[in-house]
């Protein structure tokens, strides 16, 4: 079966904290390259920081699920009243095929739709251009200093709808 074809179901939700192994699992199946890219440097203790990531009922983990298989998560961690830090990753072999796009507009819209979220702010290296594009998809400000990039998202002034569109 061609990945197309199975991207079609395709289905995203929020992860639950019993669900916490099958980040860890997603992280661990990852090349060097895609934890650099998401981690912006080699982490590898994957276990302790999706316990706090969960552990704060105020940060919201999403899943990206291909036939049950989880395909990509994206984290967004409170930092203050109305913003959010987000961080996406999407397995290897999955990379390049709009999932991570489709993940971002999922929780842009369901953080929107939960009405406290006004600000998301990302972090990148940037040599990540997947990730850049994304954000510049979705009208982030990119600004890049040194070996990092930030976006910053105003959730009050996107219309996720329409760009999926």
């Amino acid at each position: 079966m061609s990945i197309a074809k199975s991207l079609t179901k395709l289905e995203f939700r929020e992860l639950k904290n019993n669900e916490s192994k099958l980040v860890i699992e997603l992280y661990n199946s990852l090349s060097n390259e895609s934890i650099y890219h998401r981690f912006r440097g080699f982490f590898r203790d994957f276990e302790r920081y999706i316990t706090s990531i969960f552990s704060d009922p105020r940060n919201v983990i999403y899943g990206a699920f291909i036939n049950n298989e989880l395909v990509g998560v994206l984290e967004a961690v409170y930092l203050s009243d109305g913003c959010y830090e987000i961080a996406i990753v999407v397995k290897d072999n999955y990379q390049g095929k709009g999932i991570g796009t489709r993940l971002i507009a999922f929780a842009m819209s369901d953080l929107k739709r939960r009405g406290g979220a006004k600000t998301l702010v990302a972090h990148t290296t940037p040599d990540n251009y997947r990730i850049l594009a994304i954000s510049r998809k979705f009208h982030g400000t990119v600004k890049c200093m040194y070996e990092e990039c930030t976006t910053v998202f105003n959730l009050q002034s996107i219309n996720v709808d329409q760009l999926l569109n």
